[in-house]
């Protein structure tokens, strides 16, 4: 069986054998990234509709056939792509190979885990896989909407990582990790600002912290024409006034829950597929 890489965080990249693929139909790239944000797979009629805007017919039908065949052969994998209940889907040992694997197996394997170090660990890997936005060059809707969701879920685990460190001392990790999180997605909550205020008043100085508070102030006028919250003024007068505050035990970040362990489909419903091939792997030790 090849030695198949696929790269879809930062930059896309699909890897046989440590080269590059040469496509020799940019249909077939296209196809393998689309069924990539489709876990659960999708029907012919949505296939055709989505990459290349057609409807069902002779001809379109003819066109993902000869698509499918170009995609087997640049992998040199014959099941690369099967057909389930109607809907076309990548094979488990495609799935293995993505870095969208990498970050849901890895958020998986932090779900699982009871102690805080072993926690860590698997977050640690989960952020690690994911090395920027999914298919950033990508605009169409399926794309858009499967890059939301898997950085909601970097931003999460990073946010985890964050919580975890915090209670266990490593103040500058924590800051780290809630610093990933922010410039990720610097809607995600105006407690995290907060927060992370509160810690670079502690890690670092009162002027990196009152620093962050600008750029968050310029952030809401620019991005959302708004100001920031009553309590978040009030924290910036005590940040100024030179008090290191620490939130550790009582602070706005209160219990995280994890990053979703997978992608979700349309109906907000997890997709069986991609979880129970992880939960495949987990039971048989890969």
């Amino acid at each position: 069986m090849p030695d198949l890489h696929i790269k879809t965080f930062g930059q896309t990249q699909v890897l046989v054998n440590g080269q590059e693929v040469k496509w020799s139909a940019q249909s077939a790239r296209e196809l393998l990234l689309y069924l990539l944000a489709f876990p659960e797979g999708r029907t012919r009629a949505q296939t055709l509709n989505d990459l290349w805007g057609q409807d069902v017919t002779a001809s379109t039908c003819n066109r993902l056939r000869v698509t499918l065949h170009r995609l087997r052969g640049a992998l040199g994998l014959p099941g690369t792509v099967y057909e389930r209940n109607g809907r076309y889907q990548l094979a488990p040992g495609v799935w293995r190979s993505s870095d969208v694997y990498g970050l849901y197996a890895a958020l998986n394997e932090a779900e699982q885990q009871g102690g805080a170090s072993n926690r860590i660990q698997a977050l640690g890997k989960a952020i690690g896989a994911y090395a920027g936005d999914f298919l950033a060059e990508e605009e169409a809707e399926w794309a858009v909407r499967a890059r939301d969701e898997h950085k909601s879920a970097y931003v999460q685990a990073n946010l985890e990582l964050s919580l975890l460190h915090c209670q266990g001392g490593a103040c500058a990790h924590s800051v780290h990790s809630l610093v990933n999180a922010l410039r990720a997605d610097p809607y995600v909550g105006e407690q995290y600002h907060q927060r992370l205020m509160a810690c670079l008043s502690v890690v670092e100085s009162k002027y990196t912290a009152i620093d962050h508070y600008r750029r968050f102030l310029k952030f809401l006028h620019d991005e959302v024409d708004d100001t920031p919250m009553v309590d978040t003024q009030a924290l910036a007068v005590r940040v100024r006034a030179g008090e290191a505050i620490c939130q550790r035990d009582d602070g706005p970040l209160g219990h995280l829950p994890l990053a979703r362990t997978c992608p979700l489909t349309p109906d907000g419903q997890c997709p069986g597929e991609l979880q129970t091939l992880i939960n495949q792997d987990v039971r048989s030790g890969q």
